[in-house]
């Protein structure tokens, strides 16, 4: 095929009948542009014509004894002869081609690499305070400065690095390394985590508030922070506290009775619904009343579903918008299952137990002893309904710092 034949068109043809050799080889001695000849099995000659000699060999076709049968137009003329009589789509795609020219000029994603203790929300948050966020327009910062400002901000960090690729911006940071606090040192007092019945009292440091046998709430201060240079001891025995006291960090240990409780519900027949992983995405752009879509099309192919949508204003510099309210959507169907359960009344029961020990087993440490544990079914409220309540008593450390 010649290179220019795509500029200037040409058509592919079938040429048949009697003695369609002689027809091409008139064709070639008068200069008419023919190419790509091949001889199909049913003595059908196909081949291609350039448009200027079109006519000419179709004039040689009439005087002799073959027929010809145009295939495919190709080339500019006949692809703008179609554009012209599809306006709306040369419009359409020229005005998608501009609408990812500009949205090319936008910042879509923001991606933070090398943090470990600065939290990622941290670092975008400050970036966006200096207008670098998603939907501005990339010459609205400037790296070096955005840099310098989040360097001088965030006290963390030791180097700040921005990088544009494409449409994505990425904050390469690197952190410093910070000697730990001495802790240790650090004046508190000891209180109670949760309240109790004190079971055990160990004081290391600091004056006690408390004694074994007392029960206290949550919050109670049990050792407070402070040491005293002189001790006074009366006639009677007593002792107390003199000279000047000193601010430390209590310690000592406290365990304690802990008495926990919930109560947890199951109704005899139970409406479930769950996601099944199955999901639908699509992106549009919006203008006042019209969608533009991007990936996907808006309808539904679910029966029962769940929808994520979220919206981001576009061409947005300063609080303003630059071209009017257009927005970049993106919406997902996820597909769900409802069932209906029966339980059963042991069922429930067992349920109702299981759910209300859940709840009060995400409260206790790591560390405890299991005094006793019970369940006592309840009264419901509403009919069908089994409750249960769970209780837990426990010894453990309540001890904690308030600083």
């Amino acid at each position: 095929m010649k290179w220019t034949s795509g500029l200037s068109g040409y058509v592919e043809i079938s040429l048949w009948g009697k003695n369609p050799e002689r027809v091409l080889n008139m064709a070639l001695s008068r200069g008419i542009s023919i190419w790509d000849i091949r001889l199909q099995e049913d003595k059908h000659y196909q081949l291609k014509v350039s448009l200027g000699g079109y006519r000419a060999f179709r004039l040689l076709v009439r005087r002799s004894a073959c027929k010809v049968k145009i295939r495919q137009k190709r080339g500019l003329p006949f692809f703008l002869m179609r554009a012209k009589r599809r306006k709306v789509l040369v419009l359409g795609t020229f005005f998608f081609c501009l609408a990812l020219y500009v949205l090319s000029s936008f910042v879509w994603f923001i991606e933070v690499k090398g943090n470990e203790e600065v939290a990622t929300e941290l670092i975008l948050e400050r970036a966006a305070e200096h207008g670098l966020e998603k939907g501005v327009p990339k010459a609205s910062f400037e790296k070096n400065k955005l840099a310098e400002k989040l360097l001088l901000e965030i006290t963390e960090l030791s180097w700040v690095g921005i990088h544009v690729q494409g449409t994505k911006i990425i904050i390469e940071v690197a952190e410093k390394t910070l000697l730990p606090s001495d802790e240790e040192n650090k004046p508190a007092d000891l209180i109670a985590r949760v309240g109790g019945k004190i079971e055990e009292l160990l004081v290391l440091k600091g004056i006690p508030l408390v004694q074994e046998g007392d029960q206290v709430r949550k919050g109670q201060t049990l050792i407070l922070g402070l040491v005293y240079s002189e001790i006074n001891i009366s006639e009677t025995g007593e002792i107390s506290p003199a000279g000047e006291a000193q601010i430390v960090r209590a310690k000592g240990l406290v365990r304690a009775q802990v008495l926990r409780s919930n109560v947890g519900t199951c109704p005899l027949q139970e409406k479930t619904v769950w996601d099944t992983g199955v999901e639908k995405k699509a992106v549009f752009l919006k203008f006042k009343d019209k969608e533009i879509y991007l990936k996907g099309t808006g309808e539904n192919p679910f029966v029962k579903y769940r929808l994520v949508r979220q919206a981001k204003p576009l061409f947005v510099f300063k609080g303003r918008n630059l071209l009017g309210p257009v927005e970049l959507v993106s919406i997902i169907y996820k597909e769900q299952i409802c069932e209906i359960r029966e339980w059963g009344i042991e069922g429930a029961y067992q349920e109702a137990a299981r759910r209300a020990q859940d709840l009060v087993w995400a409260e206790v440490p790591v560390q405890y002893k299991v005094i006793s544990q019970r369940l006592e079914p309840l009264t419901g409220r509403e009919k069908g309904v089994i409750v249960v309540r769970y209780i837990l008593e426990t010894i453990e450390e309540i001890g904690t710092y308030r600083f």
